[in-house]
């Protein structure tokens, strides 16, 4: 039997940690599921480590990913009833009016989903 042979790189903390390819790693995630990695291996590295290794880290990204763009449309909606546009007529007031909504239903997608331990 061959050995495995590895690639390894020096981590912030000065230990080499071996460089794995995840079978998988292509499929899209999307923003809110790459922000919610990233969030994940800055803030937990061993949960994240041991979530790679396992091969289940590209599934939770995307099941992150449509849970938080499901709660963003309808947070959006739920705002768009509780604010309406004030003069739909007016491209800019309507535009700025959507964007703010957007920008306020993000915040609240960020704190309740992305930025969560896993």
């Amino acid at each position: 039997m061959k050995p495995v042979e590895l690639d390894y790189k020096m981590n912030p903390q000065g230990f080499l940690e071996p460089v794995l390819e995840v079978e998988g790693s292509n499929q899209e995630i999307g923003q809110y599921g790459m922000r919610a990695m990233n969030y994940l291996k800055e803030e937990y590295p061993h949960r994240y480590s041991l979530l790679r290794g396992e091969g289940t880290l590209m599934e939770i990204m995307e099941k992150v990913n449509e849970e938080a763009q499901g709660r963003m449309e309808v947070l959006q909606e739920q705002m768009l009833k509780t604010d309406p546009i004030p003069n739909p007529q007016n491209f800019h007031e309507s535009y700025k009016h959507r964007e703010m909504i957007r920008t306020s239903a993000e915040e609240i997608v960020l704190h309740e989903i992305i930025y969560k331990a896993r």
